[in-house]
Order: C-alpha cells, then sequence, then structure tokens
C-alpha cells in the first residue's frame, strides 16, 4: 500500500468516532462538543498530511532547487555545435535546469532533434540531476528540424487566413493548424520521441500569446480562433497523456502589454510557466511590470515552476548595440543588471529560476556570470511590500528594493 493511501486511509479512523460520538450525546454536551472538535482537528490533519504528500509526488520530477544563491537557469542554443567540455562544465556546475533551444548544433549534426539529445547526454554526463528541457515551438514551423520536412508534406496542417492564403510570421515561417487532430497527435508523437525515448526532461511549448493573441480573430474569423485555442488546450493534455507525469511541460508564458494579458492561464497538465519579456517589447510600463510580477508570485505559490527572463535594456534585434563589440556589450549588461534581478527577486518564490542575457544564442550573453549570482541570498523572510510602484522584499542575507515606476533598484547585502 502506497504512503498515499496510508494517510488517507486514516479516514477511516473517524468511523470509530461515529459510534463513540452516539454514546457521548447521551452523557454530556460538553462530551459531545469535544468531539467533535477532535473530529474535525484529526480530519484537517489527514487533509493537509495528504495535500502535502501529493505535493511533494507531484515535485518529485521538478529540479532540485535552493535558495542559497539566486537561482539560475539556462536558455540559449547555438547552431554551430555543440558546447566543448569547458562549457559544459561550467552549465552544468552552475544550475540544475536548462532549456535548448531550436537549431542547437544543427550545423554539425544536421538538425535540432540530433543537437538537442547529443547535449542532454553531454550534461548529464557531467550533472545527472540536471534537467534538460527541449524546445519544441507550439505554433511555428522551424527548418532546422528534421521533423520539419514531414509537416512541409501535410497542406492541411498548415494555417491559413480568412482569404484562404497562408498565415505567415515574418512572411516566411508557417503556422501550425492545432484545430486539426492529425497535426496534434504528429507534434505529440516528436516531443514524446525526444522526451520519453531520448534523453530530455521535459518540452518547452512556446509562443502562446502568439496563439492567443486578440488579432488572429479578424485574421482567421471568431470561430477558426476558437477552434485553434481549444487546440492549444487539447495539445497540452495530450503531450502529458504521452509522455507521463514524470515529465516537465514548461510553456511560454505570463505576458502583460498594453493590449495583452496573460497570466498563468495553462495550469492543467503543465509544470512551468515562462515570463520571456519582462521589462522589454513592449512589457516595459510600469502596470505591466507589475502585472507580470504578481502574476508570477501567483503561478509560484500554486506550486509552478518559473522562468523569468531579465534583459539588459537590449536585444539582439537592436542593430546597433549589435555592431558593438562584445566587451561593450557585457559592459552595458552589468550595469543594467541590478534593476531586473530585483525585479525577479521580489516575485519570486520556491522553483523560480532567473535567465539574463540579450538573445537566445549562446554567444548573446547566454553564458556571462555576474558576481551578483554569487552572493549569499537566503530563504525570503516574507513576500514583497508593495508601495505603490516601489516593491521592499527581505531574504536572510538580502534585502531588495525596486521602483517599477523609475526603474531603479538597490540590493543590499546583510552583514
Amino acid at each position: 500500500m502506497s504512503k498515499r493511501t496510508n494517510y488517507c486511509g486514516g479516514i477511516f479512523v473517524l468511523n470509530s468516532f461515529k459510534l463513540k460520538t452516539s454514546v457521548l450525546i447521551q452523557h454530556s454536551n460538553k462530551y459531545y462538543l469535544m468531539l467533535i472538535i477532535v473530529r474535525k482537528q484529526i480530519l484537517l490533519f489527514i487533509l493537509i498530511s495528504c495535500f502535502k504528500l501529493s505535493s511533494q509526488q507531484s515535485k518529485s520530477h521538478y529540479p532540485e532547487f535552493n535558495w542559497d544563491k539566486v537561482p539560475i537557469a539556462f536558455h540559449f542554443g547555438n547552431s554551430n555545435r555543440l558546447m566543448n567540455a569547458e562549457e559544459v562544465s561550467f552549465v552544468a556546475s552552475h544550475s540544475n535546469f536548462i532549456c535548448l533551444e531550436k537549431g542547437h548544433a544543427e550545423k554539425t549534426l544536421l538538425n535540432t532533434e540530433l543537437g538537442i539529445e547529443a547535449e542532454a547526454r553531454q550534461l548529464k554526463a557531467i550533472n545527472p540531476k540536471i534537467k534538460v528541457v527541449f524546445y519544441w515551438n507550439t505554433f511555428l514551423d522551424y527548418g532546422s528540424y528534421l521533423a520539419h520536412q514531414e509537416y512541409e508534406e501535410h497542406k492541411e496542417w498548415w494555417l491559413r487566413k480568412n482569404d484562404g492564403t497562408l498565415d505567415l510570421k515574418r512572411n516566411s515561417l508557417k503556422r501550425y493548424d492545432l484545430s486539426n487532430p492529425d497535426f496534434r497527435f504528429w507534434w505529440t508523437e516528436k516531443a514524446k520521441k525526444a522526451v520519453v525515448s531520448g534523453s530530455c526532461d521535459g518540452v518547452f511549448m512556446d509562443a502562446f500569446p502568439q496563439v492567443l493573441s486578440p488579432k488572429n480573430k479578424k485574421l482567421w474569423g471568431l470561430k477558426k480562433f476558437d477552434s485553434i485555442k481549444n487546440g492549444l488546450y487539447m495539445i497540452i493534455s495530450e503531450t502529458r497523456e504521452k509522455i507521463g507525469d514524470d515529465k516537465l511541460i514548461v510553456y511560454n508564458g505570463i505576458r502583460t502589454t498594453p493590449s495583452l494579458s496573460l497570466g498563468n492561464d495553462f495550469t492543467d497538465h503543465t509544470d512551468a510557466v515562462m515570463i520571456e519579456h519582462f521589462g522589454h517589447f513592449d512589457s516595459g510600463t510600469k502596470e505591466s511590470m507589475l502585472t507580470d510580477i504578481l502574476e508570477m508570485q501567483q503561478a509560484g505559490k500554486s506550486g509552478k515552476i518559473v522562468v523569468f527572463k531579465g534583459w539588459p535594456g537590449f536585444d539582439w534585434t537592436n542593430e546597433i548595440m549589435m555592431k558593438k563589440s562584445l566587451a561593450e556589450k557585457r559592459k552595458m549588461a552589468r550595469e543594467n543588471l541590478e534593476f531586473p534581478l530585483a525585479a525577479f527577486l521580489v516575485g519570486a518564490q520556491e522553483n523560480s529560476y532567473f535567465v539574463y542575457n540579450w538573445g537566445y544564442r549562446m554567444d548573446m550573453g547566454c553564458l556571462d556570470w555576474y558576481p551578483a549570482f554569487d552572493k549569499p541570498l537566503g530563504k525570503p523572510i516574507a513576500d514583497a511590500v508593495i508601495d505603490g510602484w516601489k516593491l521592499t522584499r527581505e531574504f536572510e542575507h538580502l534585502s531588495v528594493s525596486v521602483n517599477l515606476e523609475t526603474k531603479e533598484a538597490v540590493l543590499t547585502e546583510k552583514l
């Protein structure tokens, strides 16, 4: 009999109390009331025990987490090659959590699937506890995957607009028709191969905000929009059914802009949610940032892993910045770290992770490390205190203050 059954089996103890209750009622209302209280306390104890056990069991496949220092995750790809021995050792020793992006090592191993599989094996050889997540976009067809060749053969899986023309991102990337059950079967089979048959520990389901953009209602028509939205929910549950409960489903994610607000809206069957654009890409208003922090806090309290991506004030699309030397980019990233890091810390809960770089390729600051990451943090004393647009929070070894209106922050070490 499982531990869960043993705990919950304690409910049967209450039956004996029912017999005693019938006797005690005849003697004294006082004893009756006392017994009622005892019964409630026992029931509460059993329910709490069952909840705690269930919570522990459901998180056994999570990466190991602690508050000793800033919890860091990695998220990148390198189209040219696998990581070398030094890079693998660095990643495996500085985090237990990484998502490998589309196109990883495709120029040497020919496709994304082989690249991520080979990298996962390298990482696990050094750190068997590291959780490696396979990036598999839920809406966009990338040509770096071997699976792309199969997708090209099924025109009925290509998403089209109201006028019958293809719905393309940047006039080049085909979009998936999530309302097609045959497509979803194919997509989930690829996820299963990477995670169940392969060495990865989970799948990264990207582009949920793009699927749910209100602009699509006019683009596809309301009926098609609703069917694709329903298909999005279905592909999550179908993925869970195929990969099992002991593997991770990470989705992207929480996003607030002046015209869009998505929280942790896909709680069923998922383990983790990403905030990809905090303070950046139209999410830089004080209102948007506060909303994202609160959504992060709520998702964390519900037991979800939260991956929070901070930006150094520029990104790979900034042509002027990309022409600067790597040393100049790194200098700016160092100077701008404090604000996104403080914003992360005021909302972080257990199983929250910080990512900081200016893109998705390994050479975009993805392996850069900062002194703040090595300083003692300790457990949070309490949740953040919110005073207008200023948030403060105390950790065992650090005081954090961030102003979302002025985009200023202070991290003060406790001596």
